[in-house]
Parts: C-alpha cells; structure tokens; sequence
C-alpha cells in the first residue's frame, strides 16, 4: 500500500494502472511466478531428477509464459494451440508433451512436424493413427500414456479427471493401459518412455497423491517384460491455491513427500519425476481490476455490487464454484461495511464473481481488486454478450507494461462476413 493508500503490487499503483489501461484488467506480478516456481524447487530437490512441466491451459499467455520458460520448465499442453504459444514463449518443443484425448490425424501430423519431445497417448485408436504417420519417418518418437488411476477425489465433479468414470485415460483396473502399452511398444517408429496420471485440479489430499504415486510404480514394473523400460513419471498437478480465507491447500513439502520416495524407492526403475503445475504457479500472481459500476440493495436479501467484467472474463465461479474475495484497490485499509455479492455486467442470473465478501461501500468508478486469478480465467474468457476480453499487464522490477491489448468490438468481427 502506497502513501495515497492505494493498493500496490510489485510496487505499482493498481488504481492508477487501472486508470491508464482501463478495466477489466488483470495484472501478473513475475517475481510471484518465480517465487512459485522456486518453491517446487527446494520442495522436490532431494528427489531428483525432476522435471517441471508448466501446465499452459492455466495460462497460455505469451508474456506470463515466458517468465516459467526462461526458468527452465518444460511445457505441458493440451491442444496444438497450446503447443504453439508455449513455443513462442520461449519453450522448445522438445521440451514439450503433447496432451489430449481426442486429438485428430492433423493434430498429430503438426505435433510431429513441429518436433514435439513426447506425444501422450489417450486413446487407443490414437496408436494406429501415430502408427501411420510415423511407419516412414526417421527415428523414434518418443511417447507417454496417460492411464486413469481410478482414484477419486474431494473435488468438483467437473474437476474430477483420475476417476475411473472419466474421458481421460486408459483404464488400470480393466486392463486397457497393459493392453495399450503392449500395442505401443509393438508399434514401429514409436518409443514408450513415460507413463502419466492426473487426479484431477483443486486437490488438497497429499494421501491420494501418495497411492498415485505407488500405482504408477507398480505398472512400470508390469511393463519391463514387454521391453519397455519406463525413464519418466508423471503424476500431473492440479494442487489448489488459496483464493479465500478458508481454502485447504496442500503444502509443496507435503506433495514431495507423498510423491517423491515412492518413485525414488522403486528398485530397478531410474524414472525422472514429472510434474505438472499451473494454477500453483501462476494462480497467486493474478490480479483482476474492474471497476465499480453501481450498487442495488434489496434489504432481508442481499447486496450487489456490479463490476464492468463478469463471467466473460472469468467463468469459473459459474461453471464450478469458484470462490475468490476481493478489496477495493482504492482503499484497501477501510474497514468492512457490509456484505455483498459481486456481480458481473453480462445477461445471466449465474454471472456472479462473488457470492459474498465483506467490504467497505463501495463507490461508483472505485477499483475492485481480485486476487488470486492468474489461472483459468483470462484462458477461458470469451466474448459471450459481444464484450470484448480484457487487456493484461505484466509488472516485473517494479515496471508495468501491456501483453496483451484490449479487444475491439472490430475484433470479434473480423472473422464474420454477412
């Protein structure tokens, strides 16, 4: 907090920021992405080698990217999209997995073609579609397959991805990853070296991570009779971050000793220990501004507050029930007044950022700040109700600067034609 009393991050005025590039506007500070970063660091040393592999669906914008890139992460994508930013970034691609479980013929053929270091199967026809495109390519691509672990998690059941009951992976208890392994490793021109799992995201539980762990050990020891011999586990990411008073969340410490001896004890096996973080790495360093349009009081019931952004900008509280709080950046000090929820500006009941946060009143053109909404929210923004998405800024030793423009309604059309 400055003199004037405004909120501050990273040394930067975010009401006079706001002023200068307008809101909706979210705002990553670098020093936290590397401090995160740093974190997994000291937390997994002494259980080396392992390799960090930031999860780019949390944040695929090049200008955040390219803070985790120049630490020396790898890249985890989710769709050829992904695996083109992360390469703009400054990510090589042979430092990059290649994830999906509904790839096409074309995702796989540009995979190939931009070098992609490991292409994780999900899927059993997508072993006979890699067999095709590889039958006359020199050399081996390396591979990983995804399996799903079959384990539950306390979460939301949209976030919910090493169920049995899940689109994602093959199958442990029905025998379908042996089965794919066994059709990988038959495959000419393909090199299974890894295996991956993903419980799922928002995950506080270091006991499920612990078997997940255990479970992948144990099928890369099923594996060596086939002659595959396994050189990297993944156990994914999807670890919760604070984002209210309230919140869960498990520690790094926590995470590296649930997962970490187990892969280090495994006898026979040297495999690198893979991780996947995202929202833990740029999910703190995020801060949305929106302005204060107005407020309506109904009494007995509730208090709205409306903000100029909404569910256009982030769309988790309305599509799993995400929970954030808030601050007014112009006066952070004040002392609460009233309970409120914070509503969006867009034609939707659900278009709620906040079910309720405690504030002082708020006044018409103050700053509301969100923190903690670097993961997931500028990535899934969309242009619902013709809104254009918002502008980010990233501050770094004490600067700020734009990376990325605010969108025109000329944006949104470009691509039409009557």
């Amino acid at each position: 907090m400055g003199r004037d009393g405004h909120l501050r991050v990273g040394g930067v005025d975010l009401v006079r920021l706001a002023a200068r590039h307008g809101t909706p506007l979210y705002v990553f500070d670098a020093a936290t992405i590397r401090d995160a970063y740093a974190a997994y660091e000291r937390a997994f040393r002494r259980y080396r080698p392992v390799r960090i592999s930031y999860a780019v669906k949390a944040c695929a914008l090049i200008g955040v990217a390219a803070v985790i890139a120049r630490l020396g992460a790898d890249a985890s994508a989710a769709s050829i999209g992904e695996v083109m930013a992360a390469r703009r970034s400054g990510f090589p691609a042979s430092r990059t997995q290649l994830h999906g479980n509904a790839k096409t013929d074309d995702d796989l053929r540009r995979a190939l073609r931009l070098g992609v270091g490991r292409i994780v199967i999900d899927g059993a026809e997508e072993i006979g579609a890699l067999a095709r495109l590889v039958r006359r390519r020199r050399g081996e691509q390396k591979v990983w397959l995804r399996v799903s672990p079959g384990i539950s998690s306390d979460t939301h059941d949209h976030l919910r991805t090493g169920a049995l009951d899940s689109k994602f992976g093959a199958p442990l208890a029905t025998g379908d990853a042996l089965a794919q392994a066994r059709a990988i490793v038959a495959t000419k021109g393909l090199r299974l070296v890894g295996i991956h799992a993903h419980l799922g995201t928002e995950l506080h539980e270091p006991d499920k991570y612990g078997v997940l762990a255990g479970m992948l050990v144990e099928f890369a020891r099923e594996l060596r009779p086939l002659g595959a011999r396994i050189a990297e586990i993944s156990v994914g990411g999807g670890l919760r971050i604070p984002t209210t008073g309230e919140d869960r969340v498990l520690s790094l410490d926590d995470y590296a000793r649930a997962v970490g001896p187990a892969i280090r004890s495994a006898a026979g096996l040297k495999a690198a220990l893979y991780l996947e973080p995202g929202r833990s790495l740029v999910g703190r360093s995020g801060v949305a501004l929106y302005g204060v349009v107005g407020t309506k009081r109904v009494p007995a019931v509730r208090t709205f507050v409306a903000v100029d952004g909404g569910m256009g900008d982030n769309i988790r509280p309305a599509l799993y029930g995400a929970a954030y709080t808030a601050v007014l950046a112009d006066r952070p000090a004040a002392a609460a007044e009233e309970q409120v929820a914070v509503v969006g500006s867009y034609c939707e009941s659900g278009d709620v950022l906040i079910r309720e946060v405690l504030l002082p009143t708020a006044r018409r053109g103050e700053v509301l700040a969100v923190p903690a909404s670097g993961a997931y929210a500028v990535a899934m923004a969309s242009n619902y109700n013709h809104h254009p998405r918002p502008a980010v800024a990233l501050i770094d030793s004490g600067r700020a600067r734009l990376i990325r423009e605010r969108e025109r309604a000329a944006d949104i059309w470009r691509l039409e034609k009557k």
